[in-house]
Order: C-alpha cells, then sequence, then structure tokens
C-alpha cells in the first residue's frame, strides 16, 4: 500500500463519500452452496521477517502464517546498470524456506540510471522495459526454487505507483511475465495488484491488461480490496470478480494485501478495539467468497509511529519492540482454524442479520458467527463431535461453550471450534 497518506487522505475521503461501494448489507457473495476448499496455506501477511531473528520467526510461526510478501525492489537489486545485489533478499529468503514459509516476491519500482536527469519515476518507458525485464529474469533465476510467486508491479491504478500509461503497463506486465517465465517455468506467477484507487475500481485499465493479451502466460491475479470496513471490502471484491470472471478469473483472485490502520488520517481508520473483529470478518467473508489466499497488511507498525500518517497502524503487532497484540490473536484464530477445511455459509432458519460460517476439517472445525447491526440476538448451538470451545478473538484464550450451548451474538464475532470427524451440520437457531 504505502501511500502518502497525508496528502491522499482528504481526497479519499471526499472519494469514498461520493462513490461508495454496495450497500450497508454484507450478506454474503459468490458463495458457493455446496462448500467452497481453504487452502492450507490460506494465510500470510506482508512485511514481516526481515529483521531474520529467531523471536520475530518464532512469533511468525505462533500466528500460523504461511505466506509473506515483500517487493524485491529493483533499486535494491541493481543500483547500478549491471551491478548485482540480492544480499537484502536471501537471509530472509532462507529463513522463511527453512521454516517451510511460502514467499511472494513483488517485482517492481524503477532506477536512477534508467532516466535522463529531470525525468519522471515510477514507471518504466517502453524502451527502459528489455531492462526491467532483465533484472525480474535474474531475480526469478537467482531465486529459483526458494521464492514461490512472483507478482508483476503494485498498485498500477494509483499515480504513487505508477505515472505511465495503459499501454505501457500492459507491455511491462507481459513482456515481464516472458522473462519469469524464461527463468522459472514453474513459479506461481501474478499480475494486476490492484486496489480500490482514487475514482473507484480501474475497469478500464483491469479489461485492458486481459484484452492486450499480457495475462496470457499469468496464473492469477492480485487484488487489494481496502475499504472503510469488511462489509464495503467484500462488495468491492464482489464488484472485482464480476469483471475477471469475464476472462476466466474468477478462481484465480489473490488478495496480497488487506488491512485497516488504527491511527492516522485516512478514512479507512477503525478504532483499535474493532481490529479483531475487522480481521475475523475480512477472513471469514473473502474465504467463503472464494479468495484463493488472503495476506493481511501488515505484521507490525513501526517503532516511531507518526500520529498523523496512517501508515504506522497498519500492524497486527504494536512494534518490533515490545510485540504486544493489536490483532494478532484475531489473525491466529483464522490462520489455525478456518484452512485446510470446506467453508459453508449457514443460513437456514437464521434471520438477515445473522452471519454464520462453517469451516469443516478433518478432525476439527470451527463455527464464527456474528450478528450485524444494533443489538444482540440469543444463538443455540448445537454441535458434533467433541471439545466444544469458546474463543475469544482479542486474547486468544479459550473456554468450554456454556452447557445450555446458548450464546449472545453481536458484531464481534463468536469463534468456537470442536473436535471429531462429522458430517453433520452444525444446528444454529436463533430465538
Amino acid at each position: 500500500m504505502n501511500y502518502n497518506v497525508k496528502h491522499l487522505s482528504l481526497l479519499i475521503a471526499l472519494l469514498l463519500l461520493l462513490f461508495p461501494i454496495g450497500s450497508c448489507s454484507s450478506k454474503p457473495v459468490n458463495v458457493l452452496p455446496d462448500g467452497r476448499y481453504i487452502p492450507a496455506d490460506f494465510a500470510g501477511v506482508v512485511h514481516a521477517g526481515m529483521t531474520n531473528t529467531a523471536e520475530e520467526f518464532d512469533l511468525i510461526n505462533h500466528m500460523g502464517i504461511k505466506w509473506i510478501l515483500h517487493t524485491f525492489n529493483w533499486s535494491s537489486i541493481e543500483p547500478e546498470q549491471g551491478q548485482w545485489d540480492f544480499s537484502r533478499y536471501e537471509t530472509f529468503v532462507d529463513n522463511a524456506q527453512a521454516d517451510n514459509i511460502k514467499v511472494i516476491g513483488v517485482l517492481a519500482y524503477d532506477v536512477h540510471w534508467i532516466f535522463e536527469e529531470g525525468e519522471r519515476s515510477r514507471y518504466i518507458p517502453s524502451d527502459k522495459i528489455p531492462e526491467f525485464c532483465n533484472y525480474a529474469r535474474k531475480t526469478a533465476e537467482y531465486f529459483k526454487g526458494r521464492v514461490d510467486a512472483w507478482c508483476i508491479w503494485n498498485e498500477p491504478n494509483t499515480s504513487r505507483f505508477w505515472t505511465g500509461t495503459d499501454v505501457e503497463f500492459y507491455e511491462l506486465t507481459r513482456q515481464a511475465a516472458d522473462a519469469v517465465r524464461e527463468a522459472d517455468s514453474d513459479v506461481i506467477l501474478l499480475a494486476g495488484a490492484f486496489n480500490r484507487g482514487y475514482f473507484g475500481l480501474p475497469e478500464k485499465l483491469i479489461r485492458g491488461l486481459f484484452e492486450s493479451g499480457a495475462m496470457e502466460k499469468v496464473d492469477g491475479i492480485a487484488f487489494h480490496p481496502y475499504e472503510l470496513n469488511a462489509v464495503r471490502s467484500i462488495r468491492l471484491y464482489d464488484k472485482f470478480i464480476k469483471i475477471v470472471d469475464e476472462y476466466g478469473f474468477k478462481d484465480k483472485i489473490w488478495v496480497t494485501e488487506m488491512g485497516f490502520p488504527t491511527g492516522g488520517k485516512l478514512p479507512t481508520k477503525i478504532k483499535e478495539e474493532r481490529f479483531p473483529e475487522m480481521v475475523i470478518k475480512s477472513f471469514a467473508h473473502l474465504a467463503a467468497a472464494g479468495s484463493q489466499f488472503v495476506l493481511w497488511y501488515q505484521l507490525f507498525d513501526p517503532l516511531e509511529r507518526d500520529a498523523d500518517d496512517s501508515e504506522d497502524f497498519f500492524g497486527l503487532v504494536r512494534s518490533r519492540g515490545d510485540y504486544t497484540s493489536k490483532a494478532a490473536e484475531a489473525f491466529r484464530l483464522c490462520a489455525l482454524y478456518m484452512p485446510d477445511t470446506i467453508c459453508y455459509v449457514l443460513t437456514d432458519g437464521l434471520p438477515g442479520s445473522i452471519r454464520a460460517f462453517w469451516f469443516k476439517g478433518e478432525d476439527k472445525s470451527a463455527l464464527v458467527l456474528w450478528k450485524e447491526g444494533l443489538g444482540i440476538k440469543k444463538i443455540n448451538i448445537q454441535l458434533p463431535g467433541t471439545d466444544h470451545l469458546l474463543h475469544d478473538i482479542v486474547t486468544g484464550n479459550k473456554i468450554a461453550l456454556p452447557s445450555e450451548n446458548v450464546i449472545n451474538a453481536g458484531n464481534e464475532p463468536v469463534f468456537i471450534t470442536y473436535c471429531g470427524k462429522s458430517e453433520e451440520k452444525p444446528a444454529v437457531r436463533a430465538y
């Protein structure tokens, strides 16, 4: 993401008001009625592991993180033409591989030596695309077998990251995809990495990328559904699905960034006490809607935070200094209990305000539910299996489900797990 939030926050706030996404309802969209398999490595984070310390990797493993995304910045790898330096990423990649954590590398951004003095940057001129492709090829070749996926560029629909023309971006994507495939024919390759942008979804740019032929050698399309809350994020995701489905990519969407700041001036800021709620709701909705993987932006807040800069407040953990959780335990619940299950959305006998997601695993399953809107509903839950545990989404603590099997459902999600093999669906009934 990495917006210059101080300059953009007022503009984005106005645009969100002028161009809202969807309604206030968060009814699940594009849900498969027969359930949807959630990959075992469904959950990841952005910007983690670069301290290369055992403490950080212990946290990463505790949280159940299976993917980490970093930008393998061209300016770091080839600071001067023909001078190659992969050392910034070497130890991180080796540590991640040692812990069976997969890596997505973003191939992006420019170098000073392709421009004349005074020329603009954050794009690749057409005549310099071969230079970018050489960097992409050499980087993919160097990390072959160690980096699991590459994504070409980041958020090209915002001037913060791309100032060239649409046609130049299509050509960059097409040629870079060819270069990566030359170096590593088996690696997962993503493109797009679109976000909402200043004026809504960049539909023209998205369609143009497909219709130009640039996506022919790409395995998936990256998307960043940043919005005001989880409800609006899933509505935005739904609109994105409808566009890419026309090109056969409905089941090839990777959410490579998703998050909410708990401070600063961005209009997407939420209160810190609601952060765990937004994590659970986002993961549940995106799992049901078909996202292949979800990577949360990001693991840490910086040690020193600027109160006006929302970029300093996206972390699941407050900082590398104190390692205290803002929403790490909520993420951990999603990462441990949602993957490697079949996700069903339960609606039978429930009022329209109740959201209920059943994650049916082989030996352990989870039920996640909440009520939209004001007030609470009493819910009776009858579960198969044993060891019915109610998890606190803030602390991660767990207690036995009350013997009367009645819980109060409000805006904060209820997260229940249980053990045992069973095809029997949980019985969920509202009073």
